[in-house]
């Protein structure tokens, strides 16, 4: 039988110097140019509507009821998608500070949402409007080196109460920024604490002359750490940030240690730091405090086999029963043509893969590699990397849905977790512009995707809106809410 999933499509300088530079922006802030790629443009994921976001990055996506909340490089969107192929924009907020990723939570009657800062920006504040907004800080020079002026980065939050007028409310400085943030609740103590990972490299790095004057904020390498933000419920504005070690043996990648971005999934107390050069697995049974730490309860992935190395984990995701997890490797930062079919020996795809494992206790050795996964559909010369998913959640079946820049969205079916394969997929090019997806999710029966790096000669196509038509009797689960990056026990299936 053939069901519909109404899933919803919904994680800088040149890429030698950030690996994750999402596109490869150049100098002058934008991406290189690069064609896009016309193949065969979608199979079993059907377009329902968009509401197409030109002129910015557009980055990482949140959602609340009916609400999607959609990062970019200048701000954010709020948006109505109760009617997918007339979807409304509730507000269109004003706010500098790359790459903005933003999570949403309630606290008491409010909502509030943050929002991650990793370029150093003028001002910490913004009002919505172009006269309130921030700026990037200059670039200088020393040393032959170039350096972003010190400024303000971390996080910001906001009351969104009211979706069509958010209101700033604080913004919280954290070390080397927030690259990403993740959400843990910890309604025992009446704590919302925030995992931030962020790392030093390329103008990202605090300038030598600047060091002492950043003090604890400062980016330098190895870092060696993610800061933990503690926000009360009661009373978000009484915040406070600590700073927790990362273990001396976590790999060195780039001439740092430390996480690109971090998953936690709660039902089994357990995280899955994605810290570069290596994947870990922490305890997070005392959510205020993760076993990152020498002499701490936690596990290393230091490479796929004996014969292969990871060039940049990225994320991770875990299934909803816990027993297996994937890891993403984003081979060039998103500024490279990873795609070249299936993985070898039946393909010729090299790098930039999804990595599957068994899930094991914190502390125990690191898990065997079960497989890997690339689309199958080769790019040619576009950019092409895995990048930003999360897995559906059903019973009796493993699906995962993904995002591969310019390679479109793919949904796997991992049922097999030896052999992952492609059962749908969406790789548009079109008059709103042509596939470039950054975060592809699946929420409440449709598959959302946040799409277009801007790659000068396409225009973006911002949110994206998808079903997924698949063979079989599913039954996916709905929630009241979604930060994909937080796997709550409440949205188990």
């Amino acid at each position: 039988m053939t069901l519909i999933l109404g899933l919803a499509a919904v994680a800088s300088a040149d890429p030698e110097d950030h690996p994750d530079s999402h596109g490869g922006l150049n100098h002058d802030g934008q991406p290189p140019e690069s064609p896009p790629f016309v193949g065969p443009q979608s199979k079993g994921m059907p377009l329902v509507g968009n509401s197409d976001k030109d002129g910015t990055v557009n980055s990482d996506l949140a959602f609340w009821g009916n609400q999607v909340f959609a990062g970019n490089y200048d701000g954010f969107r709020i948006l109505d998608v109760s009617d997918p192929k007339n979807t409304a924009v509730l507000s269109d907020f004003i706010c500098r500070g790359p790459q903005n990723d933003v999570s949403v939570y309630k606290a008491g009657s409010r909502l509030l949402l943050f929002q991650s800062i990793d370029s150093a920006q003028t001002k910490e504040s913004c009002d919505g409007t172009v006269a309130g907004n921030s700026a990037d800080n200059p670039i200088i020079s020393e040393g032959g080196s170039s350096y972003r002026a010190f400024g303000f980065e971390g996080i910001r939050m906001f009351d969104v109460t009211d979706p069509s007028n958010p209101v700033f409310l604080d913004g919280i400085p954290t070390a080397c920024g927030s690259h990403t943030h993740t959400l843990v609740p910890n309604p025992a103590v009446g704590k919302l604490h925030i995992y931030v990972s962020s790392y030093p490299l390329g103008s990202g790095r605090t300038a030598p002359s600047e060091v002492e004057a950043a003090g604890d904020l400062a980016c330098v390498a190895p870092h060696k750490k993610i800061s933990i933000v503690d926000v009360p419920l009661s009373d978000p504005s009484g915040w406070s940030v600590r700073q927790k070690a990362l273990s001396d043996d976590t790999t060195v990648n780039r001439g740092f240690q430390a996480c690109h971005d971090i998953q936690v999934f709660m039902p089994k107390n357990v995280a899955i730091g994605s810290c570069a050069g290596d994947a870990q697995i922490w305890d997070i049974t005392d959510p205020a405090n993760p076993t990152t730490g020498n002499g701490e309860a936690h596990t290393h992935i230091t490479s796929p086999s004996a014969s292969d190395q990871f060039e940049f984990i990225h994320s991770g995701v875990v299934t909803w029963d816990g027993k297996y997890f994937a890891i993403m490797d984003e081979t060039g930062g998103g500024g490279s043509s990873e795609c070249d079919g299936p993985p070898e020996p039946e393909g010729n795809s090299e790098h930039g893969f999804y990595y599957f494992y068994d899930m094991v206790e914190p502390g125990d050795p690191a898990p065997q590699l079960k497989s890997r996964y690339m689309i199958p559909r080769a790019q040619g010369t576009e950019v092409c990397v895995s990048h930003n998913a999360n897995v559906v959640p059903v019973n009796g079946r493993y699906l995962m849905s993904a995002a591969y820049y310019q390679g479109g969205n793919t949904i796997v079916d991992f049922t097999d977790v030896s052999k992952p394969t492609e059962v749908a997929y969406s790789d548009l090019v079109d008059t709103v512009g042509a596939a470039d997806s950054w975060s592809s999710y699946w929420y409440n029966n449709r598959v959302y995707v946040n799409g277009g790096l801007n790659r000068r000669v396409q225009t973006n196509r911002g949110l994206d809106i998808f079903n997924v038509i698949l063979d079989g009797r599913l039954k996916a689960k709905r929630f009241a809410y979604m930060n994909p990056q937080t796997q709550e026990g409440f949205q188990q299936p």
